[in-house]
């Protein structure tokens, strides 16, 4: 049984909390309510489709591959959000009685802000195809990363001990110079970043505890963290050394305009949020690796390019909870493309990354594939309206420029 929902029920869905009313009576008229008796499953494991699945009223199950089970009970007042939003999906969901749900596309979302924004009197947008199969190798990848037989590399050792001493309450500069000492090549970077434009002060700094008191311990363990992250974007293929550079040159880019973004709003630590804009992909890189090692060289590249839309999310996420990163990096990795995210008011860090991912996308192709940027929940927490978002980013591309250097 399925109907459209009504304009107070589509209030409830926080994705959809910019929508004026008649937006939301368009985008109606578009959708359908329906409803699942017990036992119903509303997502299967290893679903891989792109639509937001909302629980309208009533109760479900989340059963996690480890056999762990959540209950879930809407009462039909609540605002809502998403469930089970990465995919392929981690979970089955099944009712326990009853239950009312909608599913929106995300395209289809992304597609009607941008008719919604152009004024388009005739907004018509298409849902994507639901049942819609994953390719085979997404699927035995995903596989794969469920029976943990998937390779995740680890941080190069100095970066683990880095890691370890930073976390401790006695660890001074002399403390991190020491074990800094053991990789040249790390020391070098970090002295002549302590002396480049973003960080240099009155006099040289010649040695490197002069370059982390200089830098200070907290941009001195993230710039560590991103030097070892950069050691792992080697390839062995041509086909997927292209991949690679195009991988690092995105996430330099989409750190250095978090750092610029952190900046200017005073609301994160400008070197937490560049290292957060760095890894954001970088579950990719795993995943280009699998390619290197197990894919037939002849696999066509659309299906390549599906396998690394629908699972970089979740094994972004996974390598960096097995790195130790904060739990505010996790979910810049899971969240930061999903163009309608966290509605609320409180800002966080991923809503800062998914702003500079979306600069870091304009004046390029996949600018047709992006909502405006005056829909994005994001942008309305900062203190700036979009066009002077713009024309900070503008206005910063020689500091943009450098940090993007310092990173490579």
């Amino acid at each position: 049984m399925s109907h459209s929902p009504d304009l107070n029920t589509l209030r409830r869905l926080r994705p959809l909390s910019e929508f004026t009313e008649e937006q939301l009576q368009t985008l109606a008229n578009q959708l359908e309510e329906r409803t699942a008796r017990k036992k119903e499953f509303l997502i299967r494991r290893g679903d891989a489709g792109n639509d937001s699945l909302f629980v309208l009223e009533g109760k479900v199950r989340l059963l996690a591959v480890d056999g762990q089970q959540t209950d879930l009970e809407v009462d039909g007042r609540e605002e809502l959000n998403p469930l089970a939003q990465l995919r392929p999906s981690m979970y089955d969901i099944v009712a326990l009685g009853p239950v009312r749900y909608l599913r929106i596309d995300r395209d289809f979302l992304t597609q009607f802000a941008q008719l919604s924004e152009t004024g388009d009197e005739d907004i018509s947008v298409h849902m994507l195809d639901e049942e819609a199969d994953s390719s085979p190798l997404t699927l035995h990848l995903y596989e794969d990363l469920l029976m943990d037989r998937l390779t995740l590399p680890s941080l190069p050792d100095v970066a683990q001990r880095i890691q370890q001493a930073y976390h401790r309450e006695d660890t001074d500069a002399d403390q991190l110079a020491h074990i800094l000492m053991t990789d040249p090549a790390i020391s070098a970077k970090l002295i002549k970043v302590a002396n480049s434009p973003v960080y240099s002060g009155l006099a040289a700094t010649e040695t490197l505890q002069q370059a982390i008191v200089r830098l200070g311990l907290d941009t001195t363990y993230e710039l560590v963290m991103a030097y070892a992250v950069n050691e792992l974007f080697q390839a062995k293929t041509p086909r997927i050394e292209k991949h690679m550079r195009e991988l690092w040159s995105h996430s330099r880019k989409v750190a250095a305009i978090s750092r610029v973004l952190a900046v200017n709003s005073r609301l994160f630590d400008p070197e937490h949020a560049m290292l957060a804009g760095l890894v954001h992909d970088v579950g990719v890189i795993v995943i280009l690796q699998y390619f290197q090692n197990y894919c037939d060289p002849d696999t066509p590249q659309e299906e390549m390019d599906e396998t690394l839309q629908q699972l970089r999310p979740q094994i972004s996420a996974t390598l960096l909870r097995q790195w130790n990163f904060s739990e505010d990096m996790v979910t810049v990795a899971e969240e930061s493309e999903q163009w309608f995210r966290n509605p609320k008011k409180d800002v966080d860090l991923c809503d800062l990354v998914l702003l500079s991912q979306y600069h870091s996308l304009m004046g390029t192709p996949a600018m047709e594939k992006i909502p405006p940027i005056t829909t994005l929940p994001a942008m309305g927490k900062f203190n700036m309206g979009p066009q002077e978002s713009i024309d900070l980013i503008r206005q910063s591309q020689k500091e943009i420029r450098e940090i993007e250097a310092l990173l490579h």
